[in-house]
């Protein structure tokens, strides 16, 4: 072995500060980049807000940079988003360019708001600045559990299990699909499952349905009367709403059985519902798809509530004035070439989400005149082909970007689905097979409701090729419950509403 040099030759591909700016501001959502402008004027002091009747934004063209000396400025000057000479053109920057970049850029921002949250502006703690979260399902189980008499290894693995309950507060876990480590305690499984299932909420850690209901129905007193009858041993004729087959099967008169159906229609199926009700968003939408006075569908930018910036005109004349060797000069010019990028990247955003906006008007104008049913299969590749952007880039722009359409506010993501053949050749969009489903259950009789086969041969009328088995999934995306289910309104209307 020894210690030697050796020169290589290879090409790395970096990313500049300001390039890694322009896709972080490409990434978010209206609210977010109104609350980066606050915050860039802050940063930066040759930024202002703009007052009405001010101007507009020319005053940070490249053009008006006379009498700055372009040596010291540096390469970095250049225009690389857009050029004066051809500003139509809209370049992507983004083209092939790596996802870690965004890890990168997620990490700043997250080091960045963790500053913000736990620092004043001296440097100590401030309570002001805790935010009070609500408890989640798996924090209010592991504060229960701390008030349990398990072992050290049961403790773990009732954790594990707490780790995998779903949102509704089910436990979809099999003995073989628990880590070797936490097999230790696996005599004690049966008894940690049980522990969980003795927490609040009633029903927790259940897995099925029946077994949730049953919980609560013990607890409730009433595992030895004929509600719990009918849980154990009846449940398939419950769900099927046979009352009178279960008033014969268990020799009971047909009023208490109909109470003991209304009993266990009162309990909870979902019993991790209340802790995970998602708080209101405020969703401002980036486009605008409407019809003209001719009848032609259009799209537009939607301006209203983001901030504008400008250069302030005292700086810039600061600049031109300041000795060519100076730190003033230097610091002005640095602050310049900041400010310059960061307007340019807002502008930059805001053409390539309206190009987008054109695009998908191009190719969806069926949904703007039909509704949902009017989509067509799209997919990210065509519009980035179309544009001449990266595929990442149109993924960024149609992320958490909504737009304002004659039926209702959408995400940008909504007018992008894959297809399903079509009897006579082509597809039909993921979205619109969905919508015409909905639509079928809708409409059809509370005494017959449509099994998932007769919903396929109702889209195979209409010219949707698709297996019995997508329905199924379909149906259940739409949060449609099984045609048992729906039979005899089992649920109440609350937890078997359709979304509109």
């Amino acid at each position: 072995m020894k210690q030697h040099l050796e020169v290589k030759l290879s090409q790395k591909m970096v990313m500049t500060p300001q390039l890694q700016q322009a896709i972080h501001l490409l990434m978010l959502n209206r609210m977010d980049l109104a609350q980066e402008m606050q915050d860039i004027v802050l940063e930066n002091p040759l930024l202002e807000l703009e007052e009405e009747g001010s101007g507009d934004l020319e005053d940070w063209s490249s053009e008006n940079m006379n009498g700055v000396d372009d040596h010291n400025m540096g390469d970095d000057t250049r225009p690389v988003l857009e050029t004066p000479e051809n500003e139509d053109r809209v370049l992507d920057p983004l083209t092939n360019w790596e996802y870690s970049v965004d890890e990168n850029l997620d990490e700043e921002a997250f080091h960045r708001e963790e500053r913000t949250l736990w620092e004043s502006d001296s440097g100590d703690f401030s309570f002001e600045k805790v935010l009070s979260a609500p408890a989640t399902l798996p924090d209010h189980l592991v504060w229960q559990l701390s008030f349990t008499e398990l072992s050290h290894s049961e403790r773990r693995l009732a954790q594990y299990l707490i780790g995998n309950i779903d949102e509704d507060g089910y436990l979809h876990i099999e003995e073989s699909e628990i880590p070797a480590e936490f097999r230790g305690a696996g005599e004690s499984l049966d008894k940690v499952v049980q522990t969980i299932q003795g927490f609040d909420p009633p029903g927790v850690g259940a897995r099925s349905l029946q077994e949730c209901l049953l919980i609560q129905a013990k607890l409730l007193g009433q595992e030895h009367t004929l509600v719990g009858r009918i849980l154990k041993d009846h449940f398939g004729d419950f769900l099927e709403m046979k009352a009178k087959v279960l008033a014969k099967n268990l020799k009971a008169p047909m009023d208490e059985v109909l109470e003991a159906i209304a009993f266990i229609r009162s309990l909870e199926p979902k019993p991790g519902r209340p802790y995970y009700k998602e708080s209101p968003t405020i969703v401002i939408p980036d486009l605008r798809f409407y019809e003209d006075d001719e009848g032609v569908y259009r799209v537009s930018m939607n301006e209203q509530g983001l901030p504008k910036l400008r250069i302030q005109p005292s700086y810039r004349a600061m600049l031109k004035s300041a000795p060519k060797k100076d730190d003033l000069r230097d610091y002005l010019e640095e602050k310049y070439r900041a400010a310059q990028w960061f307007l340019k990247s807002v502008d930059q955003r805001r053409k390539t989400i309206l190009r987008v906006g054109e695009s998908i008007l191009k190719h969806q104008e069926g949904f703007f005149r039909l509704g949902p049913q009017g989509l067509k299969p799209l997919v990210l590749r065509t519009i980035a082909e179309e544009l001449g952007l990266h595929e990442s880039t149109i993924s960024r722009v149609t992320n958490q970007k909504y737009a304002e359409t004659p039926y209702g506010v959408v995400e940008l993501k909504y007018f992008f689905s894959g297809g399903i053949p079509a009897s006579g050749g082509g597809e039909h969009s993921a979205v619109s097979v969905r919508e015409k489903i909905r639509q079928m259950v809708r409409v059809e009789s509370g005494d017959h409701p449509l099994t998932d086969q007769e919903i396929m041969e109702k889209l195979e009328k209409q010219g949707v090729v698709i297996a019995r088995r997508t329905v199924a999934k379909y149906r259940s995306e739409l949060n449609i419950p099984s045609v048992s289910q729906r039979r005899r309104n089992l649920w109440d209307q609350a937890n078997r509403e359709i979304p509109s």
